[in-house]
């Protein structure tokens, strides 16, 4: 792909993402004051095992399925997508159905695992959505494995519409007999069902068909090790959903305020410290099928630089959204949800920033070229250590063990891949500079936010808030120039060297 291509991939992916993720934000704005940290608590139990079982039936399926298209249209090979399409969606669907069924038969058993028994019926409701998300999770392989990233990335915002909608329309009242909590997780599911029709449709315009299917060891081999990831990923999330209010009660929290604190971190606080990944993603979603067909071509150089390219713009953006939390965490929280102790964590946790976006671009690359059992293992020792310490922690210090639990997660992950990665390509990819770069502007504009809102704060609460933001962010952009990193020609927009 062009320089030019990867330049209007990368802005139309992130237009989507950003107006997704800025969806999505405003919405759990609005829920979490409309219905509270607790029923957001309650939500985000449900949501958590439910991914769990997403986890069991898609797997690394569509990722393998994005990369080996993009590896047969490396070699002139492309007619054969529709085949590994049908492949991927008879495992993912067989899965889906299997772990629906257990599903539905461990639901009276939950309550064993799950604290806030009032979870269990929520998540109950959105079982159903297992068949269709995960239906539509592998169409979204195959339209990004064959660069159509438009609709692949319209997909995820009509779907975040709907759910939106729905939501408005079920938790407001509008339908009698159905409360707050109910009407959530019944809005995950119908809004779901209808997103699964409408990517069949975008699917067949795009010329798809289902065809019949391949070996399926093809795709089973490289997805198995990415699959046991991804549980491993869901079983991380459990446990804040899970683990951690044992940890607080043990502590001496009550129910109600052990699920209040994964509410505020779940759903108000994560969002935030998220937010960066609306265009880091977008960055990972084009340039994977780009690494794939460096790899396939055996074109170590240039893959090396794609890599470079991306780890370093990926750091430079995190950077930026970790100068405003980490000056204005709790100032933003209070603006936002009207609540101190999300922004208190959010404080804390946003040095994650330094090393998550670093960690997410070179596990994407080694799930492109192949590297997936490497990328397991890394992965599998970061989590062990991560689930540890959820386990232990949270009756000493309480929620400030999830931050403690995913540094040692992102820095043993992605110190270990990042030692697998040099060694197959033979080459540094100046990640410890890039770190050690933004780290020094970060901390310079964190100082210089808090002294301007400091300054400005007797004013008015809300226009101290966006004039430091705003002062901090573009000492931040000025900053990043005159070092070198937002010189366009040496990140991802330079001309690539072509064969």
């Amino acid at each position: 792909m062009s320089t030019n291509k990867i330049f209007k991939s990368v802005l139309t992916v992130t237009g989507f993402s950003v107006i997704t993720r800025g969806l999505s934000f405003v919405f759990k704005i609005y829920l979490s004051r409309t219905v509270g940290a607790e029923i957001m608590g309650l939500y985000q139990i449900a949501l958590t095992v439910f991914f769990l079982f997403i986890a069991l039936s898609t797997g690394g399926i569509s990722t393998v399925l994005s990369r080996k298209i993009a590896e047969e249209s490396a070699i002139g090979n492309g007619k054969k997508s529709l085949t590994l399409l049908s492949t991927a969606l008879i495992m993912g669907c067989t899965a889906a159905v299997v772990c629906l069924a257990v599903a539905y038969l461990s639901l009276p058993y939950l309550g064993f695992i799950i604290t806030d028994e009032r979870a269990i019926p929520l998540l109950k409701i959105m079982l159903p959505a297992l068949l269709s998300t995960t239906f539509y999770i592998i169409i979204r392989g195959w339209f990004w494995g064959n660069k159509y990233f438009t609709s692949f990335s319209a997909s995820e915002t009509i779907e975040e519409i709907l759910r939106i909608l729905f939501t408005l329309l079920l938790v407001s009242g509008v339908v009698s007999g159905i409360n707050g909590t109910t009407g959530l997780a019944l809005a995950f599911t119908l809004s779901d069902v209808i997103v699964g029709i409408i990517i069949i449709v975008m699917f067949i315009k795009k010329g798809g068909k289902f065809t019949k299917h391949g070996d399926f060891l093809e795709i089973l081999r490289p997805a198995t090790p990415l699959t046991i990831m991804k549980i491993f990923g869901s079983l991380a999330g459990t446990a804040v959903a899970l683990i951690l209010p044992q940890g607080l009660i043990a502590g001496g929290a009550t129910i109600a305020e052990a699920t209040a604190s994964v509410g505020r971190i779940s759903g108000m606080a994560n969002p935030l410290l998220f937010a960066p990944n609306a265009i880091i993603g977008s960055l990972a979603i084009v340039l994977i099928p780009e690494l794939s067909a460096d790899n396939a071509k055996g074109d170590k150089l240039r893959l090396k630089e794609h890599v470079s390219q991306g780890v370093t713009l990926a750091t430079a953006v995190s950077g930026a959204f970790m100068v405003v939390y980490a000056s204005l965490g709790k100032e933003l929280t209070a603006f936002l949800y009207n609540d101190l102790p999300s922004g208190e964590y959010l404080e804390i946790a946003c040095i994650l920033l330094l090393v998550m976006p670093i960690g997410q671009m070179i596990a994407s690359t080694m799930n492109s070229i192949g590297m997936e059992k490497e990328n397991f293992i890394s992965y599998s020792v970061g989590t062990a250590l991560m689930i540890v310490a959820c386990m232990i922690l949270p009756k000493y210090i309480g929620v400030s063990a999830i931050i403690i639990a995913d540094g040692l997660f992102l820095l043993t992950s992605t110190l270990l891949n990042v030692y697998f990665l040099r060694k197959s390509i033979n080459g540094s990819l100046g990640i410890l500079k890039t770190l050690i770069t933004v780290a020094i502007i970060a901390i310079t504009c964190i100082i210089l936010t808090e002294n301007v809102y400091g300054l400005t704060g007797r004013l008015n609460d809300i226009f101290a808030l966006i004039v430091s933001a705003g002062i901090g962010a573009i000492c931040y952009v000025i900053l990043l120039t005159l070092s070198g990193m937002l010189d366009i020609k040496t990140i991802v927009f330079k001309k690539l060297k072509t064969q």
